[in-house]
């Protein structure tokens, strides 16, 4: 986690920018107010959500909520559960499909690289 000095100093820099941008007419003041409301105040995160980018606020993640729905043997992933013997090998196969496609991206593209270089 970065120090608060450097969140500080990073949402300066950010508002002087903004400013910079009002004052050359690119931002109207709603529009630098709405972004000023949006950064966090004194390295705290922000709890603003502008409704425009969240149309449906129910279904924004909420830790809380996961925790809860952790811990009820209902769910699939509770090791109680009768089905979580398949809930978890099908999680594994999707771990195992991303380290599988994670690495053959990745010899992919040194290929690729290796191959540019000696062009």
């Amino acid at each position: 986690m970065p120090e608060p000095a450097q969140i500080n100093r990073s949402l300066s820099t950010i508002r002087t920018e903004l400013e910079f941008l009002q004052a050359s007419n690119v931002l109207s003041a709603p529009q630098m107010q709405s972004i000023l409301a949006q950064l966090p105040q004194n390295g705290a995160p922000s709890q603003y959500i502008d409704p425009r980018y969240n149309p449906h606020p129910e279904q924004q993640f909420n830790p809380s909520k996961i925790t809860q729905q952790a811990q009820d043997p209902a769910q699939p992933a509770h090791p109680q559960n009768p089905k979580h013997h398949e809930w978890a090998k099908n999680m594994a196969a999707k771990f195992g499909n991303a380290a599988v496609f994670g690495a053959g991206a990745t010899f992919g593209g040194d290929l690729i690289n290796d191959a540019m270089r000696k062009f």
